[in-house]
């Protein structure tokens, strides 16, 4: 990749005119090479914090060992399952929108660098409250992202295969879609590697420390030193370090269902069919593995380490019932995979990004709520940013220090 990123490659890579990022330097934050006097970096969690960080740490020259519990892309992971939907929609908060952005063209240049298929432009159908509607015609209008008001007379013209008789306006964002979850980790681990990063499968606890630093963190019991750290597990956050964490981030358990199509009905294929999110749930297009539908249920915390990972008899009947509804030509058609996951929502919908207050040498990443895996490869040039000694954006600073968190116990903001 280039150090800077001009405007025709962003609007090439989106589709877009006008966008601009707000948590990107105008120039990368650069680790000097090799052997002159570079701390070793350590990265805790190969999800989509940890992953593309410890990649664009790599690529800036650092030394880089990536510590995972599990490995990349595993079952108990968040950003485990098979897909996740990207966009540029999030109300008033126009940082996401600009990073939703910057997100998208990375995606596009890593797919094509990674040399596998990550991302598919599909666009999206949401149902908005009205007042959600207008904040998001203005950010969408400032950054020239692209759009549409559709009522249910056009969306049946469209796409006869869906059902929105009982909605009278969605919005239509013509350039969300849908990226691979836990192939594209494996990409991101396999692409790390290649380019001589090292990764670890072990269990990471804080170790050592003095001075206001972290010597070492222990990795199934054996000291790993270094000069920075990034504690970068997700829903891990609050267990590794829960006198910092224990009460800021909630995690709690989603179940996932793939619904089979016909083997003669190409309808609800991606190419055909946009990505759905009303008040019932949310659904991503077929890209192979069937349409995902989201099990609607509430924010129940969970163990990543012990959640059992079968999905509830009572959701799959309640995924039936929602596909009748909204995509009628599937009906009684078989639910052909389920995944059992988690998320990790802090109290007001931001990440946590921010130096550990004893430790100068540590920086965490987390708290994802929901969308950092859309914005994974944006999130390691930042979080990488914020290593190297680049402060980044003074409002993304403030948004996802620690200090603005409160305790993660209700439904968090979106």
């Amino acid at each position: 990749m280039t150090d800077q990123v001009d405007r025709r490659s962003l609007i090439k890579g989106m589709g877009l005119a006008g966008a601009t990022v707000a948590i990107a330097s105008t120039a990368r934050a650069k680790a000097p090479a090799i052997g002159r006097n570079l701390p070793d970096v350590v990265v805790v969690g190969a999800g989509a914090f940890g992953g593309w960080t410890a990649l664009e740490l790599r690529e800036r020259g650092a030394k880089v060992t990536l510590v995972d519990l599990y490995g990349p892309g595993n079952p108990r992971a968040s950003s485990g399952d098979e897909s996740r939907l990207i966009r540029a929609s999030y109300g008033e908060r126009e940082i996401y929108s600009r990073m939703a952005v910057r997100a998208s063209q990375l995606w596009h240049q890593r797919q094509e660098e990674f040399g596998r298929s990550m991302i598919y432009i599909n666009g999206s159908l949401r149902q908005l409250k009205p007042e959600a509607v207008a904040a998001q015609e203005v950010i969408f209008k400032k950054l020239g992202l692209p759009y549409e008001l559709l009522g249910p007379d056009e969306i049946k013209y469209r796409w006869p295969q869906l059902n929105y008789d009982d909605v009278p306006q969605l919005f239509f964002e013509e350039k969300s879609g849908i990226v691979k979850a836990r192939e594209s980790m494996i990409g991101v681990s396999e692409m790390f590697q290649k380019k001589g990063g090292k990764i670890r499968i072990g269990h990471a606890k804080p170790g050592t420390a003095g001075s206001g630093s972290l010597r070492d963190v222990a990795v199934d019991g054996q000291a790993l030193a270094a000069g920075r750290f990034v504690f970068a597990c997700g829903p891990w956050l609050p267990k590794l370090l829960p006198s910092l964490l224990g009460d800021k981030i909630l995690t709690p358990r989603r179940e996932m269902f793939y619904v089979g199509i016909p083997p003669d009905d190409r309808r609800y294929r991606w190419e055909h069919c946009p990505n759905l999110s009303d008040a019932d749930t949310y659904t991503a297009a077929d890209v192979d593995y069937g349409i995902k539908v989201a099990g609607k249920m509430p924010n129940m915390k969970v163990d990543p380490d012990t959640q059992d990972r079968l999905v509830s008899a009572f959701q799959g009947e309640a995924v039936e019932r929602y596909v009748a509804k909204r995509m009628p030509g599937l009906k009684g058609q078989p639910i052909v995979a389920s995944r059992v996951c988690q998320t990790e929502y802090s109290d007001n919908g931001h990440y946590i990004i921010d130096t550990h207050p004893e430790y100068a040498n540590v920086l965490i990443a987390g708290g994802g709520s929901g969308h950092a895996f859309k914005m994974g490869p944006a999130l390691g040039e930042y979080v990488a940013g914020r290593v190297l000694g680049d402060t980044g954006d003074p409002q993304a600073a403030a948004l996802f220090a620690i200090g603005a968190h409160g305790p993660a116990n209700g439904s968090p903001a979106e």
